[in-house]
């Protein structure tokens, strides 16, 4: 009996070893805004996630967000905020911008938070190098006082937040030099203009450089990348409903090129397929050219001078499975993050310049946030230092 009870507790003593040695490794810890006032709390952070609930889940004032942030070892802090249809989280050196839909959060050595008027619907965010601050960007909705749409932006100058209305809605932007620049539609819906916003100056100015027609059933797929010359974005059915093309329009004379990047199966299944799963983040700029990822987790690289284009990489096919994906690009490296329900979420990083993949993290506690019942959907990603 005696050897027994030994027998016995020897195997509790066991399991507890084993649950001290495996489960703190990838562990989940909910976090206060006093958490978040901690000198310290950036320090082992290594990415960042913004999930939210959209709008229509707001509608009575039941909706949420999460900023998860992953350490250095695998584990993962969540910060509870409320919910903003397609809200952005953005990191700049040892800074972060996190929002809500009525608070913008800041985060560099310690929290500061800055209670602003209701918004519905982000659109993009990024960061001012003259005012050394983060500008957000909302689409705001129509105007309870006139009768049209309003955008407004709010923007980090002096350390304290201003705000500017941009008498428009914003069908895709894109930030370059101090500047954003806007796709505005046209007054009768049939094309849009370009709008280049200022937005580095105390005073916002803003003016259009060109007007680009388009053909019905046309759609933009993409946020806006920019370089010191061009603007660009994808549009699909310009030319054929089967056909992705590239849209240049030069900075200064305004004259719009397009250029033929995708063509697919010209069947209903394949068009939906083909379709970027990010529109924030498929297309961006780098080192002279454009890299363009579509919905099969193709990645294409186009000479930004010429137009021309070959395939640069293709994403792991099983993780294109998931039931989350999102991409970021952070220099000369592309990072894929995937999630699908009740299991682990990845971090895939890839190297632009060799199109081969570097590096695969695990981060096993996000199903502890994102679960099929808390109708979250991911709207941001970005790395930090020391991935």
């Amino acid at each position: 009996m005696k050897k027994r009870m030994i027998a016995i507790a020897l195997l509790i003593l066991a399991g507890i070893a084993l649950f001290v040695f495996v489960s703190p490794l990838k562990s989940h810890k909910a976090v206060s805004q006093q958490d978040l006032r901690d000198a310290d709390f950036l320090d082992d952070k290594e990415a960042l996630l913004y999930f939210s609930s959209s709008a229509d889940q707001d509608a009575f004032g039941g909706g949420k967000s999460y900023a998860l942030f992953i350490s250095q070892n695998g584990s993962l802090s969540s910060f509870k905020m409320k919910g903003l249809e397609l809200g952005s989280a953005k990191v700049h050196g040892d800074s972060v911008m996190l929002e809500d839909k009525n608070t913008i959060y800041t985060i560099k050595n310690g929290l500061r938070s800055h209670k602003r008027g209701y918004q519905h619907t982000g659109d993009s965010a990024g960061f001012l190098q003259n005012t050394d601050g983060f500008y957000t960007l909302y689409n705001s909705g129509y105007d309870k006082k006139g009768d049209g749409y309003r955008s407004e932006l709010y923007r980090q100058m002096d350390g304290e937040w201003k705000k500017d209305v941009i008498p428009y809605y914003i069908r895709a932007s894109g930030f370059h030099n101090g500047a954003i620049y806007a796709l505005i539609p046209t007054a009768d819906e049939k094309g849009y203009q370009l709008l280049q916003i200022q937005a580095d100056q105390k005073k916002l100015t803003y003016h259009i450089i060109t007007e680009w027609q388009y053909r019905e059933g046309a759609s933009v797929e993409s946020q806006l990348a920019v370089d010191d010359q061009a603007v660009y974005f994808m549009v699909r059915g310009q030319k054929a409903r089967n056909l992705y093309q590239m849209v240049k329009i030069n900075k200064k004379s305004g004259e719009v090129e397009l250029h033929d990047i995708a063509e697919y199966k010209n069947d209903e299944q394949t068009i939906y397929s083909s379709m970027p799963f990010s529109f924030k983040r498929s297309f961006f700029p780098y080192d002279g050219h454009l890299y363009f990822i579509d919905g099969f987790g193709k990645g294409y690289k186009i000479d930004a001078k010429t137009g021309k284009t070959s395939t640069a990489f293709t994403l792991s096919r099983d993780k294109m499975k998931a039931d989350f994906r999102e991409i970021t690009q952070k220099g000369s490296s592309l990072y894929f993050f995937t999630y699908s329900y009740n299991k682990p979420a990845y971090i895939e990083q890839y190297s632009l310049k060799t199109g081969k993949k570097v590096k695969e993290k695990e981060i096993g506690k996000v199903k502890e946030i994102v679960t099929p019942k808390s109708h979250l959907k991911l709207y941001d990603f970005e790395v930090m230092k020391g991935f």
